[in-house]
Formats: structure tokens, sequence, C-alpha cells
């Protein structure tokens, strides 16, 4: 009996030992702010090259502070999010301003680089769980309008609806998420899709705030989340997001690449575009392949998130579940040389955390905010690019 126990116990081990072991399962990016950043020791830290010499920096820098400040008076025990650590918002303020002083001189980078080594923490995302991420881009398109319906206006912008609803998760402890909607007989249903709104479901309502030429052009504003808009008498206006219907964001692109319309690695906006042009009988059933919707308003600037303006080569939007809102970070990837399609070429830059985008999910997606014109639009529109990201405090 002991025998045949024996026997047994060796038969078993010898399975359990050629039994193929699972291989662990691959890194994956963060979609909450715990473990989406890493702190690095000061030997691992990046070169702190800036490739714009410092332009752009301290407007947006005091722009992240303005929004620091009005966050302050709301909610003084604010705290941000550094990965795993929660850190006062007072010192992620006084990081900005540290910084700000460091460089008010235009020091050399090798100076610059040796004062943020002795003086600041830097936090690296771990982007797709090997700590890449992928950097795209965005811009400040400018297409013909009018305040008016007629003529070659036709297709409305619309600012948010009376009727619409949100429920933020901050209020109510059982959300993980914000909830947007209408009420309806008492309770809180989603709000029209894209397509509904399209077939006039809020035609009742009085929400047209402008009229612009093709539901193409409607459609790549909401993208960008502002626009400009050249008005018949020669002025222009800013309009800048204001909302949206709460639906998930559906990306045109890769409807196309499921189509087989596209291949996956010439998604751009110029090949999506190009493809509209070329389909216009299919281009309302595209569009209504993404159920979201962004409503606008007229504004000054064209403003971020963070409800302070968004700056040209300064400004990223990120997932504000994942990354500080208002912190300093540091870019390394590359962008597009050129307006004209030419070869893209390395650079560092500092940008400030100032904006988000429904598209713009994980600790592995970045937008980069371009500005406006000919080289903007180019860049935007083709940039796909691997790069690092990391976040500086002051210690």
């Amino acid at each position: 009996m002991r025998r045949a126990l024996r026997l047994a116990l060796v038969a078993s081990l010898a399975l359990a030992a050629c039994r193929t072991v699972p291989p662990p399962p691959p890194p994956q990016a963060a979609t909450s702010a715990e473990g989406a950043l890493e702190e690095l020791p000061a030997s691992a830290f990046p070169a702190f090259a800036d490739d714009l010499d410092y332009a752009g920096l301290d407007l947006a820098l005091e722009r992240s502070l303005q929004y620091f400040a009005r966050l302050a008076q709301a909610d003084p025990g604010r705290t941000l999010a550094f990965g795993k650590e929660r850190v006062p918002l007072a010192r992620v303020a006084a990081s900005l301003r540290r910084f700000r002083e460091l460089v008010a001189e235009r020091p050399p980078p090798a100076a610059l680089r040796e004062a943020l080594r002795r003086e600041f923490r830097v936090f690296r995302s771990v982007g797709d769980g090997r700590g890449t991420v992928l950097f795209t881009g965005y811009y400040l398109p400018e297409l013909e309008g009018a305040l008016e319906r007629g003529g070659r206006y036709q297709v409305p912008l619309h600012r948010a609806p009376e009727d619409l609803v949100q429920v933020r998760a901050r209020d109510f402890p059982a959300l993980s998420a914000d909830l947007i909607g209408r009420v309806k007989d008492g309770r809180l249903v989603p709000y029209p899709t894209r397509a509904e709104i399209a077939g006039g479901a809020i035609a009742g309502q009085r929400a047209e705030l402008a009229y612009v030429t093709s539901a193409v052009d409607a459609f790549f504003v909401e993208i960008q989340g502002s626009g400009v808009l050249r008005l018949p008498d020669g002025t222009s206006r800013v309009v800048t997001y204001a909302g949206k219907n709460g639906h998930r964001y559906e990306a045109i692109g890769a409807e196309l690449v499921r189509r087989g319309a596209i291949p996956r690695e010439q998604v751009s906006m110029q090949t999506i575009k190009a493809w509209l042009a070329a389909n216009p009988a299919e281009q309302s059933l595209l569009l209504a392949t993404n159920p979201s919707y962004v409503f606008f308003r007229f504004a000054d600037d064209a403003l971020g998130a963070l409800g302070v303006p968004v700056t040209p080569d300064r400004t990223i939007a990120a997932d504000a579940r994942v990354f500080p809102k208002g912190a300093l970070a540091f870019v390394e990837t590359e962008r597009p040389a050129d307006a004209a399609g030419g070869p893209m070429k390395p650079f560092g830059r500092f940008f400030l955390d100032q904006d988000a985008g429904g598209a713009i999910k994980t600790s592995a997606r970045i937008d980069l905010f371009f500005g406006s014109g000919a080289y903007a639009e180019s860049a935007a529109g083709r940039m796909k690019q691997p790069g690092r990201l990391y976040y500086l405090l002051l210690r």
C-alpha cells in the first residue's frame, strides 16, 4: 500500500515538473493613477534638453499656476496623484514656481539638468507597461462658419443643451466615473448619440451655436476640441469645448481599418479626410460609427480641460484619471520635420499637462498640441510616434 502511494506521489511530481509553466501576462498600460508613474533615480533622469529654447514655457507655466490657485480656493485639501503617492496641491504649485525661477535666466542645458537632478524628483510613465508612450497630435483648425443658417452654412455646431445632465462621480461614492444623460420620466437616461443628434433629436432646444459648411469639418473640430470660425464679414470667433453627450469615443480610423479601406499603418487625419472626400455617399454612415458628440461655446482662446487656454507646443492632453493635471512634464519622442510630409526628427521638450480628450485613455497615449497653421495641421495629422513621458516634482 505504502509502495503504491510512493509510486503515485513520484508520478505526480514528475508530471508537475514536465507541465509547461504559463508565461507571465504581458505588461499593461495603467488605467488609474496607482502604478501609472514610477520614480527614477537621478542617474536615470533624461537629458532635459528643450528644442524650443524655453519659448512659450513661461506662459504655459502661468496658466497652470492660475488653475492651481483657483483649485486651492475651491478645495484647499486637494492632492494630486504621482503614481501611488498623493501630493498636496501646494507642493505641485511650488514645483512650477521653482522651475519657473530656474528657467527665467535661460540657463544652458547642462546647468538646468544639474539643477533639476539636485532639486527635483522625476517620475516616468509606465506607458504600455514597458515605458513606451504613443504620442499623437492635435491642432486648432480654421474653417468657414456663420452665426446664422443660410446658403452654404447648413451644418450646426451645438452649445450644451439645457437638458444635458452631468452626474459627477466625486459627488456619489458608488460611481466610478461621471455619468452624462438627461432626465426622462424621473430617470436619468443616456443622451442621444451622434446619429440621433444628426437626425434632429435636439432640434427643438435652440442649441445651435453656429453653422459650418460640411459635416466633415464639424466632425474634425470636435476631434480637436476647439477651432476658429472665419465669418462672412471677415471677423473670426473661437469655439471651444463645452461638454459632450457621454457616449464612448470610437475612432473612425479604426473603423476604416476594420473595413479594409485603409491599411492600419497608413491611418492619419489626412488619409481619413481623403477617404471621406472620395466617398461622399458614405460620409454620414461612417461618422455615425462614433456615437460621441461634442458641444461648444464661444471663447477668447481655445481652452483645455483645466479651463485655461492651451499653449501651442507646450500643452499636452493626458488621461485625467492617470496623470496629475496641471503638472510639469517632459517628453522625448519624434515629430514631423516640416509641413510637406518630410521625415520625423527626434526632440525633447517641457510641457504642461493641461488638457484631456475622448481618445486619450490610459498611461500609454498622449496628445501634443501643435497650435494652428499649415505645419500644425500637417504635424497633428501625421503624429503617431513612440516615446517617453516624465513628470517633475520638487523634492
